[in-house]
């Protein structure tokens, strides 16, 4: 009998086998992937083990989530107080609990006992499943003012300074594209919660190079200034600012929106704490691995939610259409946002009751991020004319947010802009 046979069945079935364990099938159809890239935990300044975050995204149904502590990722070895950290004791009873004293280690150190921090590497096994849930190495990259999210890293970045904000930011963000360009990993950057302290305006933002991706809703924080106010514009009204100006002005690449909870507390919740649960992104991909989900999202192929879900979005280079996935006795409204060719490029700076400037985003024309149609109803179609600049999509149901940092939140999505000729 002759052993040295080619049987493609026999290896055909292993290869497929071997693809199904690491993920993979071939073929796949995409599908859609629901993450969280905005998550603290005790690395940092969380109040919960890292272990606990993610189980908490993991039975919420979630498909991927980025720890991305201040940074620091979470590598190496890290001893805190059992007692003397944001968690505190609640927190160390609840990790006992749940992972038993053969895994949580201790130590006595000066009568203090201590808890040692599980980098990644040790505990992803326990959660990580094929084809069901995903964990990424982030760091949310701190310096003293305007905080980037670096996604997919393999090393961690020390804080980049600069003469103003907007230097410090764009010299953080530099430093995720040279990281990317030197391994070769994919990775991406991007800025968070541009109204946190006010920090940053639309007009530091505009002009930023190596960037594509902007918080768009961070509740995890109440004070993160999502809705702006009397002085602040809001952060949708700043991407539509800033897409309109890099779109049409600088001719620079689109800018995506992005949803996260920047989750801290797991213990007590309510509007006035900083809980998980209250914004995501949702990725179309054939596979969930960080190449595939990194690709989708700078091509554009996911969406922003609070809690809306979208079967499909589609743009064939003229119309965009949307079907959102109902639930019982809840109504949607989609508006199809953009601004005109034909804009008014008018600004005026901002200025206080006395007349005098203030470090905001300036006051533009109402013709920046119009709402072009409204339509009711789970489908939604928009035409365009060839006279938008971009076209993106808000859709707003009537039910409440089950985790909710302003009270009277309904659940939201947004779709990310398309443009006339068909790119993203």
């Amino acid at each position: 009998m002759r052993t040295d046979r080619f049987y493609p069945s026999a290896v055909a079935f292993l290869l497929a086998t071997l693809l199904i364990l690491s993920g993979c099938s071939r073929p796949q159809a995409a599908r859609w992937w629901k993450g969280n890239l905005h998550t603290h935990s005790l690395w940092s300044d969380g109040r919960h083990y890292p272990e606990m975050a993610v189980e908490w995204y993991k039975t919420e149904g979630y498909n991927f989530l980025a720890l991305s502590d201040h940074n620091i990722l979470s590598q190496g070895q890290k001893w805190i107080d059992a007692a003397n950290n944001r968690g505190g004791e609640t927190a160390f009873q609840k990790y006992l609990e749940q992972f038993g004293t053969d895994w949580v280690e201790q130590r006595t150190v000066d009568d203090r006992v201590q808890v040692r921090l599980k980098p990644l590497s040790e505990f992803r096994c326990m959660f990580e499943e094929p084809g069901r849930f995903l964990l990424l190495h982030a760091e949310e990259i701190t310096p003293r003012d305007g905080h980037v999210n670096a996604i997919n890293l393999l090393e961690v970045i020390p804080p980049q300074d600069g003469n103003t904000i907007a230097e410090i930011v764009q010299n953080n963000i530099n430093t995720v594209a040279e990281q990317r360009q030197r391994t070769a990993q994919p990775m991406f950057a991007c800025i968070n919660h541009p109204n946190f302290r006010w920090v940053l305006t639309s007009e530091d933002i505009i002009q930023m190079k190596n960037v594509s991706f902007l918080e768009i809703y961070n509740s995890g924080h109440p004070v993160m200034g999502d809705r702006g106010d009397q002085y602040h514009a809001g952060t949708e009204r700043m991407w539509d600012i800033i897409l309109t100006k890099r779109l049409a002005k600088l001719k620079m690449p689109v800018m995506y929106g992005i949803a996260a909870d920047d989750a801290h507390d797991y213990h007590r919740f309510g509007h006035e704490f900083a809980n998980p649960g209250r914004g995501w992104v949702v990725v179309r991909s054939r596979y969930l691995t960080p190449e595939s989900l990194i690709r989708a999202m700078e091509a554009g192929d996911f969406y922003a939610s609070t809690g809306v879900v979208l079967k499909d979005i589609q743009f064939d280079g003229k119309t965009l259409r949307i079907i959102i996935k109902p639930e019982k006795d809840i109504s949607y409204t989609t508006e199809f946002i953009g601004t005109l060719k034909s804009y008014d490029p008018t600004v005026k700076p901002m200025a206080d009751a006395n007349g005098s400037p203030v470090h905001a985003t300036g006051i533009y024309s109402d013709d920046i991020g119009k709402v072009l149609a409204t339509v009711r109803g789970t489908a939604a179609s928009y035409s365009l004319t060839g006279d938008e600049i971009y076209v993106r999509a808000k859709i707003t149901s009537t039910k409440p947010k089950q985790y909710l940092s302003v009270i009277g939140d309904v659940e939201v999505a947004w779709t990310q802009p398309v443009q006339p000729d068909g790119s993203p």
